[in-house]
């Protein structure tokens, strides 16, 4: 599993793909801290949500990023096609894991917050930031060619579920009540998100039962992914 992680990583790096998500993450990121002071919140709010975006984007570049021979050939090596799965996802939390600690650590070092984060603010960043990248990823793994072979086709589906996450609230209140329970099976981006950009400091009990909400559902999704991945010939 190592050595399919390394090769993995490599051939994502090599292939440049991780390019376009990671480098427009990083501008957004820097033009939001253009200025200063930011309040700490507010600001961790945002770039959770941003990297939601980035994760999602990363995490579907990472999934598509080798072509359908080169999968085979993978599956024959590793000795099973879930552990390619696996090792796929872990490549892409590597991946996503280093967006974190750089949009985590940046407004700290540069001096970009008006004060210092408390040791709660600090938690809540993580959690936050790595929980909705973790989301990101469950999303995208269903939308990568072994499932919907065309982008055309995908991409649309894709970009209307993330943007849907975060007006849940909104759409449940407009559809019929019927119709009503749609808006629960949506990823819950949303409510962390809310959590973290309104949290003055105080306890943390609601925004981490936000965060395992949102990582149960995460791994449910990626359960339900690497389960898939043995059942079927994905790519055939």
């Amino acid at each position: 599993m190592k050595y399919l992680i390394k090769y993995l990583l490599q051939q994502n790096i090599r292939s440049q793909k991780y390019l376009a998500p990671v480098v427009f993450y990083t501008i957004v990121m820097l033009l939001m801290y253009s200025y200063k002071p930011n309040p700490v919140a507010d600001s961790y709010g945002v770039t959770a949500m941003l990297l939601f975006f980035g994760s999602a984007w990363l995490g579907l570049t990472v999934m598509n990023a080798e072509p359908p021979g080169q999968i085979q050939l993978l599956v024959l090596h590793a000795g099973s096609r879930r552990k390619v799965a696996i090792g796929q996802l872990i490549s892409a939390v590597v991946m996503q894991l280093a967006m974190a600690l750089i949009t985590i650590v940046y407004p700290i070092v540069t001096g970009m917050f008006e004060r210092q984060p408390s040791a709660n603010e600090w938690i809540v960043a993580w959690c936050g930031h790595l929980v909705l990248a973790l989301l990101g990823l469950s999303v995208s793994v269903f939308f990568q060619n072994a499932y919907i072979s065309r982008l055309s086709r995908s991409l649309p589906i894709f970009i209307v579920v993330l943007l849907s996450s975060f007006v849940q609230v909104s759409l449940s209140e407009r559809l019929p009540e019927s119709l009503q329970w749609m808006s629960y099976i949506l990823p819950p981006a949303f409510y962390l998100v809310q959590k973290m950009m309104l949290y003055d400091g105080g306890g943390l009990g609601q925004i981490i039962l936000v965060c395992t909400w949102s990582a149960v559902y995460a791994i449910l999704l990626l359960s339900i992914h690497i389960w898939l991945s043995g059942r079927r010939d994905l790519r055939g």
